[in-house]
């Protein structure tokens, strides 16, 4: 036949119940064998640790290091070599490899974050004796207590190094103070000294150039005398040949007023000069000539004197009068001369002196590089200040927790309970996997037969006539009895088989069963 008679689930059903001896059996094997492998798992204990980060807001990059770190660190060989050494938890008489490679199996690391900063560190560990699986999880969590212990040996050592740092920068702002200090002493100094040599050299040139003017002056007065002399003596010569005029009312009076003019001057100037200022002393001159003509004029002339109340004699007395004026100027200007020349004389010792003096603390105040220093050694001793306030905030304590970057909120216990394997979830598989294969191995066996002739409706399906009647089977004793008792071998030969590939795995693999179980 190349095509079966299309059959309803009925008929299905019918078709596998006639197999329902060996389904039950291979299914009752299954779940049998099944059953035994779940009971034989062993229980699977956790010991878990919990470990919260502790830094603040400028750490969190180094906090993210240390983390990552310390994590890396738990399932590295240098780590994990010593425990094993100390606690063999599977015991494989030294097999380190396999130890390392079944710790890193049941080892669970997981780290919360929270806005990319390691917030909680989770450490889970698993095995089947709840005493080794807490004695392992201390020593997993002990790496964070060592990172934490290394982390506070390192900031004693930073504190004592900043310490030591920060009292030699203070020593050398100290000194470097004093220096400071000596430096603008002598700078100030030196600027005092600088402003007095320029105030007398200022005053140098004043009074060298004071002298140069008087000195013209005098020269100028000198020519000046020199020609009013020449001038008195041509005069004096003319007057003595110009005829007499003594009996002249008009220049007697003129002298009279002249008088009493200089008369009232010199007593205006005695309430305001000395009796040494020029002006005085031109008055008083001019007072005397006067004084002289008028008694001249009354006495008469002398024989052989110049006649006195000519034009010529005026003249000529005037110009006396000039002479006497510029005479005094002269004297005036010579004591001034003399007073500068002596000023300008004693400056010069003085700015030497002065100059030198400012050159010596110029010299003395050496380079500005103290001051130059000053701020940057400044500033790394508030660096060295803030280094140390951070490394003081992170040894104390917050929270009431233990100070460090690590704080171990949870310890790892012994745990009471197992956490797997889940049996029951095993169970109901095995029970799913048995009924499963039972019921393919009888559909299988009963497959061929699709294609054959069994019944009425097959002959009816392929011959396409009515059937009319059915003759019964009639089998001997033996022949009903041969199909059972192979079918009854051929199960109790597979409930054998799959019993023994059972205890095999069982005693020969265990951790098969040991990774199934820890599966949730």
């Amino acid at each position: 036949m190349t095509n079966f008679r299309p059959r309803t689930i009925t008929e299905y059903l019918q078709l596998i119940w006639r197999r329902r001896l060996l389904f039950f059996l291979i299914a009752a094997g299954m779940l049998t064998a099944t059953f035994l492998f779940v009971s034989q798992l062993p229980s699977i204990y956790e010991a878990r640790a919990t470990v919260v980060t502790a830094a603040g807001q400028n750490d969190r990059q180094t906090v993210n290091s240390r983390v990552a770190a310390t994590t890396e660190r738990l399932t590295s060989r240098s780590f994990l070599e010593p425990v094993i050494s100390r606690n063999d938890p599977y015991q494989n008489n030294g097999n380190i490899d396999a130890s390392i490679a079944r710790i890193r199996q049941d080892l669970k690391v997981d780290t919360t974050y929270r806005n990319d900063y390691p917030e909680r560190v989770t450490i889970a560990y698993r095995h089947t004796d709840p005493a080794v699986a807490a004695a392992m999880a201390v020593e997993l969590v002990s790496a964070f207590g060592n990172m934490n212990e290394a982390m506070a040996k390192q900031a004693e050592e930073s504190a004592s190094s900043l310490a030591s740092e920060i009292v030699q920068v203070e020593n050398r702002l100290r000194e470097m103070g004093k220096l400071r200090a000596a430096i603008s002493a002598r700078q100030s100094a030196s600027g005092r000294a600088a402003g007095a040599v320029s105030a007398i050299r200022s005053q140098r040139i004043a009074a060298a150039s004071s002298v140069e003017t008087l000195s013209d002056k005098q020269f100028s007065l000198q020519q000046q005398i020199a020609e009013q002399k020449r001038q008195i003596e041509e005069q004096e010569k003319i007057t003595r040949l110009a005829p007499s005029d003594a009996k002249s009312g008009s220049s007697y009076g003129v002298l009279l007023v002249r008088k009493a003019e200089l008369e009232a001057q010199l007593k205006d100037y005695g309430s305001q000069y000395t009796d040494k200022n020029p002006k005085v002393v031109q008055t008083r001159t001019q007072l005397g000539e006067i004084n002289h003509q008028i008694a001249e004029l009354s006495a008469g002339s002398d024989p052989g004197s110049a006649p006195s109340n000519s034009a010529e004699a005026r003249e000529l007395r005037a110009m006396q009068r000039e002479l006497n004026k510029m005479q005094t100027e002269l004297a005036v200007t010579q004591r001034e001369l003399d007073r500068k020349t002596q000023a300008s004389g004693g400056a010069p010792a003085l700015a030497l002196a002065d100059t030198s003096a400012a050159g010596f603390s110029s010299s003395g105040a050496g380079p500005l590089e103290p001051n130059a220093d000053y701020d940057t050694l400044r500033k790394r001793y508030d660096n060295l200040l803030n280094r140390q306030d951070q490394l003081e905030r992170m040894q104390v304590a917050s929270a009431g927790l233990d100070p460090g970057v690590f704080q171990i909120v949870d310890m790892p216990a012994e745990p009471k309970v197992p956490i797997g394997p889940n049996r029951w979830k095993y169970r109901l598989f095995g029970l799913a996997l048995a009924l499963g294969v039972a019921l393919l191995v009888a559909f299988a066996l009963e497959v061929p037969k699709l294609y054959s002739i069994t019944d009425d409706r097959d002959v009816e399906y392929y011959l396409g006539v009515p059937v009319m009647a059915l003759i019964p089977e009639t089998t001997n004793p033996v022949e009903g009895r041969s199909p059972r008792l192979l079918v009854g071998r051929a199960v109790g030969s597979l409930l054998i088989l799959v019993l023994l590939v059972a205890v095999f795995l069982l005693l020969r693999y265990p951790q098969v069963f040991t990774q199934f179980a820890s599966l949730r």
